[in-house]
């Protein structure tokens, strides 16, 4: 058995903890050492890089070639194509790209990275296929969301057959999309949606999916999405929460700029008084993905804050050292409490 060295020295940890407490005889232990072998770290380095590689040119290439819609449009003019037939086209194209990456999974099942960067070919194909389908309706009305509210039910339902985190992850980010264009749709254009800016809006659908993820947890067909769907709603929420405390929930861009932030100060205690309540929260239930991003936003809505009371009082040499020592400060109690954690084991 291959173990990378993060792997090896758990299980040799435990060796040698069950060896010194007589659980094990020392030549059931050394078998036990002897049963594994450290994999070679730069073979899984170059992979990793010339995955990075390949999805980096792909999508230049895709880019160049079709984003810039250049050939496209070429061929359109020189063979009389409409766009519902280029839509057709693409359509049937990524559904060929979806029953290639089918018999991939199933051919290589733990090859998930080169899978997912498969799966991207799909991504941008069915992205295409939905511009011209929709490019091509007439009753649109200025309605923007439909596109996107359509590119949802896409990746959605690919997502489910390929077993795609990539798609998934992308459904969502297509779903933010679609919410905050529909209710920009629904409020006739206004800043304003049933008394919420666009700051709230998305705090509010990022707590709706963040939450969702024990909901999913319960379906057969979508519980392997639920860490996605879990990370994303996360960031999506506290990231929006952040741009509330900033903006609060003011709808006029002009006039924020002309009002002190001080008069905001309310939003930005919220949001503070939150990303303390969830840190608390997390480290007495040891939830690391809601600690780590926690303690993310917090540093930033600190900073933020300094920026917006103090940044013109303060020498800017101060700044960057208070900056610098409290990165060094986090840094630190991070080493010490993860000397605690590895005194306990």
């Amino acid at each position: 058995m291959e173990l990378d060295k993060k792997e090896a020295a758990v299980v040799d940890k435990a060796i040698q903890y069950w060896e010194e407490n007589a659980k094990i005889s020392p030549d059931t232990a050394n078998d036990l050492r002897n049963s594994y072998k450290l994999r070679n770290a730069n073979v899984d380095a170059i992979a990793i890089y010339a995955l990075i590689s390949a999805i980096s040119c792909g999508l230049l290439a895709f880019g160049a070639l079709v984003i810039d819609e250049k050939w496209i449009e070429l061929l359109r003019k020189k063979w009389g194509f409409s766009e519902t037939i280029v839509g057709i086209g693409f359509s049937m194209l990524a559904v060929l790209f979806v029953i290639l990456a089918k018999r991939r999974k199933k051919k290589f099942p733990t090859a998930t990275a080169s899978n997912e960067t498969y799966n991207i070919t799909i991504l941008l194909t069915i992205g295409i296929a939905i511009t011209y389908w929709t490019r091509s309706f007439l009753n649109f009305e200025g309605n923007y969301a439909i596109p996107l509210l359509i590119a949802t039910i896409a990746y959605g339902g690919v997502a489910i057959f390929l077993r795609s985190t990539l798609l998934w992850a992308v459904m969502i980010i297509s779903l933010a999309g679609w919410w905050g264009a529909q209710t920009h749709f629904w409020s006739g254009g206004a800043y304003r949606f049933a008394g919420m800016n666009y700051p709230l809006r998305m705090t509010l659908f990022g707590m709706v999916i963040w939450g969702s993820s024990q909901l999913i947890a319960k379906v057969k067909s979508l519980a392997s999405f639920k860490d996605e769907t879990y990370n994303i709603g996360l960031f999506l929420f506290l990231l929006a929460g952040w741009t509330l405390s900033i903006f609060g929930n003011y709808d006029d861009l002009s006039g924020w700029t002309a009002i002190k932030q001080s008069y905001f100060w309310y939003w930005a205690a919220g949001f503070s008084i939150l990303l303390a309540g969830l840190i608390y929260y997390a480290l007495q239930h040891k939830l690391d993905t809601l600690r780590d991003l926690s303690l993310v936003f917090f540093l930033l809505n600190i900073y933020t804050r300094y920026f917006e009371y103090f940044w013109d009082r303060t020498n800017k040499g101060i700044f960057f050292a208070i900056l610098a020592l409290s990165f060094w400060f986090v840094g630190r109690k991070a080493e010490q409490w993860r000397s605690r954690e590895s005194a306990k084991n």
